[in-house]
């Protein structure tokens, strides 16, 4: 195929894979459930942690569906722990380590807060007159 059809072809939304036109999509994922609207908003999540998804490569969109996908998955297991039900723990600790390095791989850094915005009392400080 020359360049110039892989280009006419790729300009068409029709043509191309929906996770293309919709990059936190997954075929067969009904993003209503709980578990797809998590997903969803851990990718966002972590494109807006890396300046948001239009800024992101391919390979980066990829990652992050990765770790989304891996914390929703946790997240289960942490639930299960909670509610005393039997785990695999070593499945934890393989999801725990692969979320480590997915974060690391992304420069993503574990407990880092987001920026704080102002406080409540600096902007009823603000609203004071003189």
């Amino acid at each position: 195929m020359s360049a110039l059809a892989h280009d006419s072809v790729a300009t068409s939304k029709r043509n191309r894979a929906a996770i293309t036109n919709s990059s936190w999509r997954l075929e067969g994922v009904d993003n209503r459930t709980a578990a797809g609207r998590r997903y969803r908003d851990l990718c966002m999540a972590f494109a807006d942690d890396l300046g948001g998804a239009d800024k992101l490569s391919t390979s980066q969109s990829a990652t992050i569906r990765q770790l989304a996908a891996n914390l929703v998955e946790s997240e289960k297991i942490q639930a299960a722990i909670v509610k005393g039900e039997k785990v695999d723990h070593e499945q934890f600790v393989r999801l725990s380590n692969l979320q480590a390095r997915l974060q690391r791989q992304l420069g993503l850094k574990a407990g880092a807060a987001a920026e704080e915005g102002p406080t409540l009392a600096s902007l009823l400080a603000s609203r004071e007159p003189a």
